[in-house]
């Protein structure tokens, strides 16, 4: 993918996680920075879009979406959303999650499996979280060929 098409893919994907924060808070646009809960929104080091919704008692995380850039063994790269939800906020503002995926059938046939994490340290004020995602498939095609994602440890900072 040359950085043009990485560019538009980008701004579709900003786009998209936009849309998505405004209608996981139910509100105007014009109303989006007022409200019960917290949103935090900030670019990775891939330079794609990542947010977060904080609770209004600041104790969950009730959303943590992410777009990722994706680097596969045979040379193939794609970027992908991804999504936390419900993560528990420790008292001193730390959050963890992980996740294994199960293997899921892809279309053509074949499946993919593969682990998913992200830990993150939300400040005392709750307007920044600084972190790490990661997300790891393995590929299995149907003609038996096999391949090995991985989109590296991804930092990201989001600010109100």
């Amino acid at each position: 993918m040359n950085a043009r098409s990485q560019w538009w893919l980008g701004l579709a994907l900003a786009s998209g996680l936009t849309v998505g924060v405004l209608a996981l808070q139910s509100v105007p646009a014009q109303a989006a920075p007022v409200g019960p809960t917290t949103v935090l929104v900030g670019v990775t080091t891939q330079s794609y879009p990542s947010f977060f919704r904080i609770s209004a008692n600041g104790k969950t995380v009730q959303a943590g979406v992410i777009a990722l850039g994706m680097s596969c063994r045979s040379g193939a790269t794609f970027a992908t959303p991804d999504e936390f939800a419900h993560v528990r906020i420790g008292p001193n503002g730390n959050l963890h999650a992980g996740y294994s995926v199960p293997p899921t059938a892809i279309s053509g046939g074949g499946t993919y499996t593969g682990t998913d994490s992200m830990s993150a340290k939300l400040n005392r004020k709750r307007t920044q979280v600084t972190g790490v995602w990661e997300l790891q498939l393995s590929y299995t095609f149907a003609d038996g060929t096999t391949d090995q994602c991985d989109s590296g440890p991804v930092r990201f900072v989001d600010t109100r």
